[in-house]
């Protein structure tokens, strides 16, 4: 949001950007008290605190419900632990146990307790909790944050959580305002944070903004260390025209259409991406933006434009993903929860999780799910022309673009020209249709050496050539 590096301040003062250690505090004195949906674990299974999508009543049910189960879920390895004891106790030899000094029965958390004790006390736990896994609220929830108890956080000296300090006060950044939160506030200090950071009288939050919208554009941002502003932070390139930008971004309302909008209708935008030798001499870099920066489309690009060029693709809003039952998780450490929903769907719904990429979008060097991406890596491998060439999604994106080209003409010169201007926006060139036409031949004699049935052929042999116009630099990059 603010573009800084803000960690750096929790065991000493910033080294080079104005954030004192206390302020670090103040910030994490907002966040302290944040509750965060459990999703369970190996020893306490079951989902807690999430937060209930429903009227108050129906939400107080959840509460309770998953309440109930996280004492039960505590309590079950109490007993299992407590299992554990006895049974030690019990193959202890007589004779340790006689020694001096050793712990005698009376000061053992199990004296008096049987292993038959726990056991019934185990099963009865077992059976309040398949009662309750059966009689579930049936209130839907959100994987999302709520209240705790709000309070100021103390500094820990030098970050060590065994030697705290002094309080601070909740608030932000003293070089962006300083704002602390008033007397009478209740809460976390979330709502004011918000406020905080879109004041319009702050100078960052909206400059870091149209800085990564630009970005998504221009392959750069007018700042080329977007995530960091400060002093070890790039300078702007344009430092008016980034003010420019932020400003109308605030006037907007901060709307990022808007924003897309004036970025797009630009002259600069409107650049072609031709070299020209005399500029390239003064700025070899192109910081000027004296053309388009040539560049891939992202990942999610590809795989759109894949879906695209087919006919396939499904501009609609999807629903939830296909989850299994929540009844049927039994996720561990070493068995954890992985899958991957195919869809037609625009690349942005596709399901993301931390421990396991997305196939297609991890060849295209999407980005780590596991951490902020300010930007993304840019590798050319041939792992990725193994994909094109041979993952079942772009063989079925082919195969649809091959039926739509086939409907559409049956002369194959025209088939040629119609796969050109839907693959690269124009038309191919005297020599493209020759070696297109070439290669549907030999392709189409090579085919009928195969298993393929007769009637399906001439679609294959078509879809073995998109295939290749697919996988071209043409199509993966954009001019």
């Amino acid at each position: 949001m603010l573009g800084l590096s803000i960690s750096c301040a929790r065991c000493h003062d910033h080294k080079f950007d104005p954030i004192p250690n206390r302020d670090y505090y103040s910030l994490y004195g907002i966040f302290n008290s944040t509750r965060y949906a459990f999703p369970g674990t190996e020893i306490y299974r079951h989902t807690k605190d999430f937060v209930p999508l429903a009227v108050a009543d129906k939400g107080q049910k959840l509460v309770k419900w998953q309440d109930e189960l996280g004492e039960l879920d505590a309590r079950l390895q109490r007993l299992n632990n407590e299992r554990m004891a006895i049974e030690r106790k019990d193959k202890k030899p007589k004779a340790a146990a006689d020694k001096p000094g050793a712990a005698s029965i009376s000061d053992d958390k199990t004296a008096g307790r049987t292993l038959a004790d726990v056991d019934t006390d185990l099963a009865r736990v077992k059976l309040r909790i398949t009662e309750l896994e059966n009689q579930p609220p049936g209130v839907e929830k959100a994987y999302a944050v709520s209240d705790g108890k709000p309070a100021d956080a103390r500094i820990l000296r030098k970050g060590d959580p065994n030697d705290k300090g002094d309080e601070a006060p909740r608030g932000f950044l003293q070089i962006l305002g300083g704002q602390r939160l008033p007397e009478p506030e209740k809460g976390s200090g979330r709502l004011e944070l918000a406020q905080w950071l879109t004041d319009t009288k702050n100078p960052l939050t909206a400059r870091v903004m149209v800085n990564r919208i630009w970005q998504h554009h221009f392959g750069k941002g007018l700042v080329q260390t977007p995530n960091d502003f400060g002093a070890r932070g790039k300078a702007p390139t344009h430092p008016e025209l980034l003010d420019y930008l932020a400003a109308r971004f605030i006037e907007s309302g901060w709307s990022v259409k808007a924003m897309h909008r004036l970025i797009v209708l630009s002259h600069a935008y409107r650049l072609s991406s031709a070299d020209s030798p005399q500029n390239a001499s003064v700025d070899v870099n192109n910081d000027l933006l004296w053309k388009f920066n040539r560049r891939r489309l992202d990942a999610e690009e590809i795989r759109d434009a894949m879906l695209t060029v087919g006919g396939a693709i499904d501009l609609t809003m999807p629903g939830p993903h296909p989850f299994p039952p929540e009844g049927s998780w039994r996720y561990t450490q070493h068995q954890p929860f992985i899958a991957d929903f195919p869809t037609n769907h625009r690349s942005v719904y596709l399901m993301q999780q931390r421990i396991k990429r997305q196939p297609f979008l991890e060849a295209f060097d999407g980005a780590d799910p596991n951490a902020p991406t300010a930007e993304r890596s840019l590798s050319t491998t041939p792992i990725q022309a193994l994909q094109v060439m041979n993952d079942p999604f772009v063989h079925e994106q082919a195969d649809n673009f091959a039926v739509r080209v086939g409907m559409a003409y049956g002369n194959e010169a025209r088939r040629i020209d119609y796969s050109y201007r839907l693959a690269f926006g124009r038309p191919p060139t005297k020599e493209e249709l020759k070696i297109g036409a070439e290669y549907l031949g030999k392709i189409s004699q090579e085919i009928k050496q195969t298993k393929i049935p007769a009637d399906r052929q001439p679609r294959a042999a078509l879809a073995s050539y998109l295939r290749i116009l697919m996988s071209s630099n043409e199509f993966m990059f954009v001019d």
